[in-house]
């Protein structure tokens, strides 16, 4: 997933404040997390970086939950709002996936 927040300038120059991608690996028999990266492209503070690094914070997690989990345990400078938006939005993940051909 990729999550961009940019803002556009009086001369139509877009210029992004925040911007993640996010790699998850889901186990698709439990909708668990096996593999989680973020990438951070452009971030407005010092602090945004390390932020990225909560996004392995949902390994072994089932997705599921995950929009309460990341509200409740995903505080302060150890993560970042935007980067939150994107794995709370991993909880849609399963009702998508039933959709999918069966292999």
């Amino acid at each position: 997933g990729v999550f961009r927040d940019s803002y556009v300038e009086a001369d139509g120059v877009e210029t992004a404040l925040h911007e993640y991608s996010i790699d998850v690996v889901v186990d698709a028999e439990t909708m668990t997390a096996v593999e989680s990266s973020a990438t951070p492209q452009a971030l407005p503070w010092v602090e945004c970086p390390r932020a990225a690094e909560s996004a392995t914070r949902i390994v072994g997690r089932e997705l599921s939950p995950l929009r309460i989990a990341v509200r409740r345990e995903f505080t302060g400078i150890s993560t970042c709002t935007h980067l939150n938006d994107q794995l709370r939005s991993l909880a849609d993940v399963p009702a998508l996936a039933a959709h999918l051909p069966q292999a």
